[in-house]
């Protein structure tokens, strides 16, 4: 008998907790938001990965990592993904933050098509979910229109860690240059003025002499001394 009732007893707590409940205005209250693992879109996006990848777009703008043209391909691929997810879970809480975040990211790049995304993006959150306070500010960003577009720092995309530190080139040395020689400029010839002024004979150029002839000098010659004759010896006197 006691496990009868306990049996009974759980059949009966989970056919109650199976049977949705009510709220105070009569409505019924179901589970409208999309599951994480349900995915929407050909490239198979789920409702948590289109809103954070909204969130690395604009990262990715803030920080320069991609130009504006990569930044409007991938939101492309994200906004088809938020149109499937709307059709399949239309009152879906976080549809309506996620679109006005879409359409913020349209506008805040500088281009002409980027305002021409943010423009149909602003356009298809006040149609589609015209009671959220998203919409009501999509509507007010229309009437005011957008501010005129700036110029943007350049893209300056983050460096690999992974990738091999490139070894400096050196830089050749430049070829000598020969330095060429300055070309004496002749000096002009003076040209006799025409009147009555009479032409000055042009001095003729003064002959400097040649350099004497060194003489050659005879070198000194031996004096002989006069040869004298042996004298005689002397005669012996006669003895008296």
């Amino acid at each position: 008998m006691l496990l009868a009732a306990l049996i009974t007893g759980l059949v009966l707590a989970a056919t109650a907790a199976a049977v949705p409940t009510r709220s105070g205005t009569g409505n019924v209250r179901a589970t409208v938001d999309a599951p994480a693992d349900e995915y929407f879109g050909p490239f198979k996006y789920s409702a948590l990965s289109v809103r954070t990848k909204i969130d690395f777009l604009a990262r990715s703008y803030n920080e320069r990592w991609q130009d504006d043209d990569a930044i409007i391909h991938d939101a492309e691929m994200l906004e088809t993904a938020l149109r499937a997810w709307a059709q399949r879970y239309p009152r879906d809480h976080w549809l309506p933050p996620t679109a006005f975040h879409l359409a913020q990211l349209y506008q805040n790049l500088q281009t002409q098509s980027g305002r021409n995304h943010a423009t149909a993006a602003y356009r298809y959150l006040a149609q589609t979910f015209p009671g959220s306070p998203q919409a009501h500010l999509a509507r007010v960003r229309l009437q005011q229109g957008f501010p005129p577009l700036h110029a943007e720092s350049p893209v300056s995309p983050t460096p690999n860690p992974y990738a091999p530190t490139p070894t400096p080139t050196p830089t050749p040395a430049p070829p000598p240059t020969a330095t060429p020689t300055p070309t004496p400029t002749p000096s002009p010839t003076p040209t006799p003025a025409r009147g009555r002024h009479r032409a000055q004979p042009t001095p003729s150029p003064t002959q400097t002499p040649p350099p004497p002839k060194p003489t050659a000098t005879l070198p000194p010659t031996a004096t002989q001394a006069p040869s004298v004759p042996p004298s005689a010896p002397p005669s012996p006197k006669p003895r008296l």
